[in-house]
Formats: structure tokens, sequence, C-alpha cells
């Protein structure tokens, strides 16, 4: 009987395993491309923005196509948790904001140290949303001074942006009373009344925004040209983005920063797997997009284009192969 109860809690603590916790490899001898068979963890972020869409749609196109692998995604507090996750060896896959890479590869601040991540592709660009209500009295980013501002997970991208931009503005995340939630959260806590305003680093359209612009108006707060400016002299990796207003029903357009997003594999995979990887996104790009139209317009050209960053050696093999780079 003792035997029994210990095999029972085994097996329940497995199945009642969250986030991007390491599972056991799939002993099944599958047919495929000769790698080993493979249980893998994908870190995408809450669920009210796109990451966690597309990361579902990366995680099944991969599982659908690769008989080895089972990818599974995580829900995670975003771009900047995702890299330490898949350095440390708790995730295998992440998104984020090439911004947030960046500082990844440099060791520099939010991190300790280089990061232990290798670029697989680049996708769409994540916007920055300043989301409020008609009656909030915010119609600037300069009005955000001493108010309640749901700002998104603290390690995701909206956080880092908001520092950017803060500075730019000649403030500091001391200036504003953040409260850190998921998007979703942060838009229930805005149409409830708690907070002023409430932030989403998110692929058009997103998620939580479409679902408060179901039910409310939406005011999305524009940055100037003058700010604009300031902000890409501290932070060239972002660009100005014009989020029409039909996108989530406001009165007109709205100005903001967008960046773009890259994905990334832990070292610790070895490059016959990310080849595979590499081959099933690229072969099947058009069904990933089926999941978020925020990357209807990326390209097999576009996964390769990841800028100055280094490629996994797997993804570079596969990319000069098809004559992608």
């Amino acid at each position: 009987m003792k035997k029994f109860l210990a095999l029972f809690l085994a097996a329940f603590m497995i199945l009642a395993a969250v986030g991007c916790g390491k599972q056991p490899a799939t002993d099944d001898d599958k047919p495929g491309s000769g790698i080993a068979n493979q249980q893998l963890s994908m870190g995408t972020a809450s669920s009210g923005g796109a990451y966690y869409v597309i990361g579902t749609g990366f995680a099944e196109v991969l599982t659908s196509h690769i008989p080895e692998l089972n990818v599974t995604a995580e829900i995670t507090d975003g771009s900047v948790a995702n890299i330490r996750l898949v350095s440390d060896g708790d995730c295998d896959i992440g998104i984020s904001n090439a911004d947030a890479v960046q500082y990844a590869l440099d060791g520099s601040a939010p991190y300790n140290s280089v990061q232990d991540i290798q670029v697989l592709c680049a996708l769409h660009s994540s916007i920055w949303h300043v989301v409020t209500t008609e009656n909030s009295g915010v119609t600037s980013i300069a009005d955000l001074k001493g108010k309640k501002v749901a700002v998104g997970p603290a390690g995701g991208g909206s956080v880092a942006a908001l520092e950017i931009v803060l500075q730019a503005y000649g403030m500091t995340m001391d200036d504003i009373i953040p409260t850190y939630v998921s998007y979703d959260d942060g838009i229930t806590q805005l149409t409830d009344g708690q907070v002023s305003a409430a932030l989403a680093m998110a692929g058009m359209p997103a998620a939580a925004v479409s679902s408060m612009a179901a039910t409310n108006k939406v005011v999305m707060v524009s940055i100037d040209d003058e700010h604009m400016q300031k902000i890409q002299e501290i932070a060239p990796y972002y660009n100005a983005v014009t989020v029409p207003a039909a996108t989530y029903g406001m009165d007109a357009d709205a100005v903001t920063i967008g960046v773009k997003n890259i994905i990334y594999v832990s070292s610790r995979l070895d490059e016959a797997t990310v080849y595979e990887m590499t081959k099933a996104l690229v072969e099947n790009l058009d069904e990933l997009k089926t999941y978020h139209s925020a990357i209807k317009d990326v390209t097999k050209e576009g996964l390769a284009d990841v800028g100055k960053f280094p490629l996994a050696a797997g993804a570079e093999k596969y990319y000069a192969e098809v004559g992608l780079k």
C-alpha cells in the first residue's frame, strides 16, 4: 500500500508541474530526422500578450513537424525573465525583445553577467502600449507622474521600455506608483478604476487591449517627436510605430515605440536539434502565422535577419543551405 501511495504521489507531482521546469524525455522510438527524442519547454509571457499565443504556435509547429520533439509553451514573466530561464536551464527556448537580448549578450543590466543563449531567428516587432481611459486625466507620458500605473510583469519587456521612456521625459520609476501584474490583470485594474494607465509590450493587436476595446473606449497615449528623438538617442533599437485608430477602435492614431522580437535557444541543445528546429520553422512559417496576426508579415528572409546578433550554429547552417544567409 505504501509503495502504491508513493508511486501515485510521484505521478501526481509530475502532472502538476507548472512553468519551465525540466520534464523527462520521452522514450518513444519515433522515426524522423535522427535526432534524440526530447521534451522541451518554451518561455513565453502572460496570457494577455502576443508572446504566449505565438509561443504556443511555435511549440505546436515544432512538435507537429519534428517527430522526436515534444515542445510545450509555458506562461512566464516575459521578455527579461525568459532569458534567465533559458540561460539557467529552466527553459530550452525563449522569446524576448531585441533590447533584452542585447543586454543579455553584453551581460549588462538587468543581467549581472553574460547570459547563455543562442539566437535562432527574428520575428515581428512588439509595440509598447500605454492604455488609459477618457476620464483618467492622462493625455501624455508626462501625465503619468504621481499616478498608479499597471506596468506589466516585473520581468517583462514593458517595464524595460518604461524605464527608457521615463528617462527621456526626465523621470524615473520613483515618479510613478507601479503595480506589477499581467497585461490582462493590468487592463482589468484600469477598467475597474484602480490605476490610471496600463502598459503592454506586445504585437498588434494585443489580446488584453482588444478585450478592453470590446466593452470600453480605448485611449492610447502617444509619444511626441521631441521625446521620440530622445528615446532613440538613449536606445537606438527602439523605432517609432504608428498604431492605426482602427486597431482598437480609437478616435485617432497613436505613435509609440516598437522593438523586434528574437527567438533563442539554450546552448545545451545540440547543433542537429537546432538545425531541425530552424528547418521546421522556415518550411512551416505559413502555419505559424495562423496563430496571431502580429506575425502575418514575417517572411523567411525576415526570420534569418537577426541583425548583428550571432546565430546558433544549427540555425546558421540551415539558413546558409537554403540561401537565406
